[in-house]
């Protein structure tokens, strides 16, 4: 979803970086317009559950926020899901190639849900750390 909002330069709207123009009223109905849009589009790409829990909010920024909440709890049990099925995975018969590709899907799906902190100065002992990273 961030994808295909960032390809068509709408992803500003649900993290709320693009806000709505109080003093133009062309550019407010452009961003209702863009807004609307967005909920159409996240509202057809939920299921019939979670769509009648955000179907009433009228702002896409919130209805992100509350599906973030909502699934931030979930990516802890799916990290542990993706662990668990890496350390199962066998070649079991397959080519090298399909045994790695799983494996390759599996790793960067887990790599996806893992978010570090942006560094904003380095020192040596930064340095170090994220060289033995790396490493790692």
């Amino acid at each position: 979803m961030e994808i295909s909002l960032g390809s068509k330069r709408k992803y500003g709207f649900v993290t709320g970086t693009v806000g709505r123009d109080l003093s133009d009223r062309i550019k407010q109905e452009a961003w209702d317009t863009c807004n609307n849009m967005i909920i159409a589009r996240i509202l057809g790409n939920v299921s019939d559950s979670i769509k009648k829990s955000i179907m009433f909010i009228s702002n896409c920024s919130q209805i992100w926020r509350q599906l973030e909440q909502r699934y931030v709890v979930a990516n802890g049990s799916r990290k542990y899901q993706l662990n668990k099925e890496i350390y199962e995975t066998k070649q079991s018969g397959k080519s090298v190639t399909d045994y790695y590709t799983d494996l390759k899907i599996l790793w960067e799906e887990l790599e996806s849900m893992t978010s570090l902190p942006p560094i904003t100065t380095t020192n040596a002992e930064i340095t170090a750390f994220l060289t033995a990273l790396n490493q790692h």
